[in-house]
């Protein structure tokens, strides 16, 4: 009776995974060795401000949850103690904190993979998405590029326009002091 209690949890704890991937913009498998508990609560922390969660799971367990989903090509990573970032809303802030947190800690690099968008990305890929700058920064720069070009054409056109009325101003003067 009790093994079928234990297969009812592990299926319930594959459901909560499944649920909480299914969710995920962006998913890193992690080595959570050396993190003693207040430094876990402390990244957890961190990481609930922008909407991501870092959990551990049994291989085993996560393998299932992710068997048939874009996220399957981790598979190979999950060998040994295994933690997952998910991250639900932002695709580069969770990632970036729990780098600058490995760093800070003076771990060594723990980052085993991650999917972003179906993709799978190596230990290096998920540093390099780490440095990109914040997505309201990224935005800026997208409205600055846009607008400098629209405000361009704007002189341009209206360069012609403000020569005349410079050119009839300065006439309308002459007029006047004659």
């Amino acid at each position: 009776m009790a093994a079928v209690g234990k297969l009812a949890q592990k299926q319930e704890t594959v459901e909560q995974l499944k649920s909480h991937l299914s969710k995920a913009t962006i998913a890193v498998v992690a080595d959570p060795r050396g993190l003693s508990v207040s430094e876990l609560t402390q990244l957890r922390r961190e990481l609930y401000k922008e909407n991501a969660q870092f959990t551990f799971a049994k291989n085993t367990l996560a393998i299932h949850a992710i068997k048939d989903t874009e996220l399957e090509s981790l598979t190979d990573s999950l060998k040994g103690p295994t933690a997952l970032l998910i991250g639900q809303a932002d695709q580069v802030a969770p990632v970036k904190i729990l780098t600058e947190f490995f760093k800070k800690n003076k771990k060594a690099n723990q980052i085993r993979a991650g999917v972003l968008d179906s993709k799978l990305l190596s230990p290096a890929e998920v540093e390099q998405l780490a440095k990109l700058p914040p997505i309201e920064e990224l935005r800026g720069k997208l409205v600055g590029a846009i607008n400098a070009p629209l405000s361009g054409i704007v002189s341009v056109i209206s360069s012609p326009q403000r020569g005349l009325v410079n050119v009839l101003d300065q006439y309308s003067k002459r007029l006047q002091e004659a």
